[in-house]
């Protein structure tokens, strides 16, 4: 009897046992702590695999924190936007698994840029690459790199010129301006989105700077960094609709911000904002697509009345918040209304990430003093100063060539009962950007000269 007694416990205890290190494993590894036995192609030099900023920790509250999306339109209970239950943590990593699966651990410690090695197959790679990858006796490995800064937007605000300004840096190396992974190329593999900074990884890697520490030892510091322009990174959130969430008030739960944050929680954001009214006729003219040749003063006017319609009406049954995200929308081509609305997206990129991480400015104050304005952002991302007169002249020096003139031109100036209108409509959002801001600027009560 004692022997029957004694199999079936043995096998049980043996079976659970078997059970809790699978489970232990499986969170070992869903969370990070797993590094495939990979060896560091840095090992050589001193430099230990983990040693580094830590991508999965936040400066923000735990993991399964809930963000409370602030808004003035609602209340602070109703601005949750989130169903009972809901982790944050585990719906990213669920919806991207690609991403955290792709990312190492921590980035590399003596880069100032995110860097890794990630261990790839020699003849996976196409043969200029071949040539750059580091081979240690163990394997073979390629530098990969996310951007430093992100210049998240707004569209017609002035990006293009500041991003290529920014790469004039001597400490900066540029890529695709606006490659829109984030926002609209999620579909496509991280590998995809990391490929297109090969380059800048390549001059990153390459280009050093030789420092002594305290006790006199040798170290190599790279610290050239490169960034990623495309403006549609704070206002396209349409996925969200995608995963039919049951969420309070219709509004999403999860921005591109919260995957931002789980992937660089100290990424670097600078946003460019002009007078909402004037950013949408200048993407109006922008525009073509077969508009180009119905464009006029009239068509425009038409159209921004049809926006501002649709979107009161949504306003009758919904939130503020929830009608600038709601992706189902009547569309109104050439005409973008909702991304005016620029203190419903600030104020939620702002419930993400701290403040002294995103930079905000003005289109206007960028064209009257291009000098002033790119001095604050290169101190913003720890840039240091000018030498080379060349490079002050592209970076510093006023540039009318990239404004739409011939367009206004061609058409002219919108109709005055149009800006009126437009006016009227972004007023209270303008009203809020700047108390948000604390700067009555971004009331643009001044008549603007872009």
């Amino acid at each position: 009897m004692t022997m029957l007694y004694k199999g079936p416990t043995t096998r049980l205890f043996s079976a659970q046992a078997l059970l809790f290190c699978a489970c232990l494993l499986m969170l070992l590894f869903l969370y990070g702590y797993g590094d495939n036995g990979e060896p560091n192609p840095l090992e050589d030099q001193g430099v230990s695999r983990w040693a580094v900023t830590k991508i999965w920790s936040s400066s923000k509250g735990g993991a399964d924190d809930k963000m409370a999306r602030q808004n003035t339109s609602r209340s602070s209970e109703e601005a949750q936007g989130t169903p009972s239950g809901f982790n944050m943590t585990r719906e990213l990593i669920r919806l991207n698994p690609g991403i955290f699966s792709a990312l190492p651990r921590e980035f590399l410690p003596n880069y100032k840029n995110p860097c890794w090695f990630e261990k790839v197959n020699e003849t996976d790679v196409g043969s200029q690459l071949r040539d750059r990858l580091v081979d240690n006796g163990t394997g073979h490995f390629r530098l990969r790199c996310l951007p430093y800064f992100y210049i998240i937007g707004m569209p017609k605000c002035g990006t293009t010129d500041l991003y290529y300004r920014i790469t004039e840096h001597p400490d900066v190396v540029g890529g695709p301006k606006e490659p829109h992974w984030w926002a609209k190329n999620r579909r496509h593999l991280l590998e995809k989105y990391l490929d297109y900074f090969d380059e800048a990884a390549w001059t990153i890697r390459t280009r050093v700077r030789k420092s002594l520490t305290s006790s006199g030892q040798e170290v190599l510091n790279h610290d050239v960094i490169t960034g990623d322009g495309s403006p549609s990174t704070i206002w396209c959130n349409n996925r969200w609709r995608e995963q039919q969430w049951d969420t309070p008030n219709n509004e999403p739960p999860i921005l591109v911000a919260d995957l931002l944050r789980a992937v660089q929680p100290h990424a670097k954001f600078i946003l460019t904002l002009r007078n909402p009214t004037e950013r949408l006729y200048s993407e109006y003219l922008f525009f073509s697509g077969g508009f180009r040749d119905k464009k006029s003063v009239t068509d425009f006017h038409e159209r921004a009345t049809l926006a501002i319609d649709i979107f009161q009406s949504c306003l009758k049954n919904n939130t503020v918040r929830s009608c600038t995200y709601d992706p189902n929308l009547p569309p109104t081509r050439t005409v973008r209304l909702r991304l005016g609305l620029y203190e419903v997206y600030l104020r939620d990129w702002l419930s993400v990430f701290p403040r002294d991480q995103i930079l905000v400015q003005r289109l206007e104050d960028h064209s009257k003093d291009p000098h002033t304005t790119m001095t604050r952002v290169f101190k913003f991302l720890d840039l240091g100063p000018i030498t080379n007169q060349s490079d002050k002249d592209a970076i510093f020096m006023s540039n009318a060539k990239r404004s739409q003139k011939k367009r206004y031109d061609s058409i002219g100036q919108m109709l005055p009962k149009t800006r009126r209108m437009l006016n009227k409509f972004y007023r209270p959002y303008n009203q809020r950007l700047a108390e948000l801001l604390n700067d009555t600027d971004y009331l643009w009560l001044k008549k603007s000269s872009v």
